[in-house]
């Protein structure tokens, strides 16, 4: 394999929560351990794969693609397994650019991505995230660059115009009440 190559078939690659950041665990460490039992280890790798490929295929039909993601299960009091984190965001996922990939890759550059990669890099030369007890502020051309990412994937894959909510509610107010309206309705 070489960098950047697409792999024959998706793949899992399993963690769990360390104390501050996540760490690689096999399926049968998590079974053996009883982090989940080997029924609830298949339902939630099926639903990791076929959510995955769903979310590859979207990405495609709008001119990215997907190239890997985290996703986050727990169980509900009747054992339900739920997916309980964001789904294709910036935050969890990289993006290339579908037209440009091949050439990049037959050329031996790096496929142009349009994620949050290159402010977890300029931060990990910056400092060191899991020990620093503060971290540098991000220059404001990185977050402006986020910003326009976080836009761009949004008006790419909804097709659809990002407009900034027209609210005088702080944005921590309007948050904190949208999730206690949800978790009412659950």
């Amino acid at each position: 394999m070489v960098k950047n190559q697409k792999l024959s078939a998706n793949i899992l690659t399993p963690t769990t929560k360390a104390a501050d950041h996540d760490v690689p665990v096999t399926p049968e460490e998590i079974i053996n351990s009883g982090l989940m039992s080997k029924e609830d280890f298949d339902e939630a790798r099926s639903k990791a794969l076929s959510l995955f490929a769903y979310g590859q295929e979207v990405a495609l039909e709008n001119g990215l693609i997907l190239v890997d993601t985290k996703y986050e299960f727990g169980k509900t009091a009747d054992g339900t397994i739920m997916l309980i984190d964001e789904v294709h965001t910036p935050d969890s996922s990289r993006y290339w650019i579908a037209d440009s990939y091949k050439e990049r890759f037959s050329s031996g550059l790096e496929p142009e991505n349009v994620d949050k990669e290159f402010l977890r890099l300029w931060f990990k030369n910056n400092c060191n995230p899991y020990e620093d007890a503060v971290l540098p502020e991000a220059p404001e051309e990185l977050v402006c660059e986020l910003a326009w990412r976080y836009i761009f994937l949004f008006e790419t894959i909804t097709n659809t115009k990002f407009e900034i909510p027209k609210t005088q509610e702080p944005i921590h107010e309007r948050i904190s009440r949208n999730v206690a309206q949800a978790l009412q309705n659950l």
